[in-house]
């Protein structure tokens, strides 16, 4: 197949689109687990659980083991890599693109696709908020927490059934589904 010069075009688009999503996620979800981070820490201090938050170097490495760790392994909830699947995520997108004739057909089919990829980014946020809450818990040494439930009917049976379970803070159980929306308090 020959693509002309508007599908080419459309593909050097959709190639830098997905490529500013990439890096757009990379940076906000630093920006994300460092606020929440240091949220929880200041939450601590103010209860009394310690005096004083980590230094910078000790954050910055948190920080750094989190991303790695978020964007460039599987995750145990999505059981894919998001680096992998922003990538995945832009070919399909390629793909629908060129499989439709007209070019409002073409936007449609990259909306959608650009749904997908938007999707992935709120799950990532999420992984990425209850991950800096527990590292904050674990790096002021918090033994034991207890896992809290929102209090509506959005909260599935299973999360239901978890709420005010007690976990030490090396046996959390990972997440159910994507979009969990649970939370920890120390004991």
């Amino acid at each position: 197949m020959v693509l002309d010069f508007d599908e080419l075009n459309v593909m050097k688009q959709v190639d830098t689109l997905y490529s500013d999503i990439s890096k757009f996620a990379r940076k906000t979800y630093k920006e994300l687990w460092e606020a929440r981070f240091l949220e929880v820490m200041l939450y601590l201090i103010a209860d009394g659980f310690i005096k004083k938050q980590p230094d910078e170097d000790t954050i910055e490495e948190l920080l750094e083991m989190h991303m790695a760790g978020l964007l460039d392994e599987p995750h145990e909830v999505t059981h894919y890599t998001f680096s992998h699947e922003i990538l995945r995520k832009r070919d399909k997108a390629k793909e629908a693109v060129l499989s439709v004739p007209t070019k409002a057909q073409k936007q449609l089919m990259l909306d959608r696709h650009m749904n997908f990829a938007l999707q992935q980014m709120r799950w990532y946020s999420d992984f990425t908020s209850q991950d800096a809450e527990i590292s904050a818990y674990k790096e002021a040494g918090i033994e034991r927490v207890q896992r809290h439930e929102q209090n509506d009917d959005r909260v599935c049976a299973v999360c239901k059934a978890a709420d005010g379970e007690i976990y030490k803070i090396d046996s959390i159980p990972p997440l159910p589904h994507p979009a969990c929306r649970r939370y920890f308090t120390p004991i």
